[in-house]
């Protein structure tokens, strides 16, 4: 209907600004397209190279990690090898002292079956509460003392509170209770004492000479560790023939460098080489798809300049007339 009131030279001016409008919107699409065409191509250049870089980094830390415990697998080897020949050296250098404890033990073994003593007379906690001769000893009888005393007050005020609290609601019973709690254990524990003092103080002599045997084995005690000490810091490898693992040793320490090294030269190489003809390839594949849009692009940008070129002039001869 609006084009019955339009001459042949405004319908002809019309449909050549719809031509240029529509060249103007395919030339935005394609230059859109080719935007996009170049962005893929950064992010998969990107995208590539990064993947590459790993999957040479993985496969050289993979081999280098394995060649890394095998190493360490030699040297443990090597550290147990030591360990035992130390064993071995220590047991020659003491074997003496050892042998003296054996015949000290044998000898209270003796003392105690001869004095019709039980064997635990022969024990450090014996010795502390039933025959302290050291201040150490002297003092773990104040310890046993206090535990004596704090058994009662623990079954009294934290075992049987509540129950106490309950039979016995007058405080006046409740505290005799409790004295009561107090006397039987230390009672009870007074019995025990008395009992085993009696049993083994028959022959102080005896006791003495128990205490002077376990003396006696508590310094070649003493001796033998210091002999150990002793070993452990005089032991050289020349003593002993490491000669295979030592060579198992210094080969795989080979190895792991020689790995370190190849993963370097195998990153550098990538980063100088290999990654510019990643890029160069992806680039080359994109440029074909590109060509043909600049192409178009320029067919178009053709099409629009003689459009407009038509356009303008047929406006120009409807103004002139």
């Amino acid at each position: 209907m609006e084009n019955e009131n339009k001459s042949p030279e405004q319908i002809k001016l019309d449909e050549l600004k719809k031509s240029i409008n529509t060249f103007k919107g395919k030339l935005t699409t394609l230059e859109e397209k080719k935007d996009k065409i170049e962005k893929e191509t950064k992010e998969l250049i990107a995208k590539t190279i990064y993947q590459k870089k790993q999957e040479i980094e993985r496969s050289y830390d993979e081999v280098l990690r394995e060649a890394e415990v095998r190493l360490k697998s030699v040297e443990k080897e090597k550290e147990a090898e030591k360990k035992k020949n130390l064993s071995k050296v220590v047991e020659q250098n003491t074997r003496g002292v050892r042998e003296d404890n054996t015949y000290l033990q044998n000898e209270i073994k003796k003392v105690l079956k001869d004095n019709g003593l039980p064997g635990f007379v022969n024990s450090g906690f014996y010795m502390t509460i039933w025959y302290p001769k050291t201040i150490g000893e002297i003092f773990g009888v104040f310890v046993a003392v206090i535990v004596v005393l704090l058994v009662p007050t623990v079954l009294s005020f934290v075992v049987f509170k509540e129950k106490l609290m309950q039979e016995f609601p007058n405080n006046i019973i409740r505290y005799i209770i409790i004295a009561l709690i107090y006397l039987g254990a230390i009672f009870i524990f007074g019995l025990i004492w008395l009992g085993i003092d009696k049993l083994t103080k028959k022959n102080p002599e005896a006791l003495d000479r128990v205490v002077e045997l376990r003396k006696n084995i508590v310094e070649n005690k003493k001796k033998i560790e210091q002999i150990t000490k002793d070993t452990s810091s005089n032991m050289k490898d020349e003593q002993f023939d490491y000669t295979k693992l030592d060579r198992d040793i210094e080969a795989g320490k080979i190895e792991v460098e020689n790995y370190k090294k190849k993963r370097k030269e195998a990153i550098d190489n990538f980063v100088n080489n290999t990654q510019d003809e990643i890029e160069k390839k992806i680039e080359f594949e994109a440029s074909k798809e590109i060509n043909v849009i600049v192409a178009e692009m320029e067919d178009v940008k053709a099409s629009l300049t003689a459009t407009q070129k038509e356009y303008d002039e047929l406006k120009l001869a409807i103004a002139e007339k």
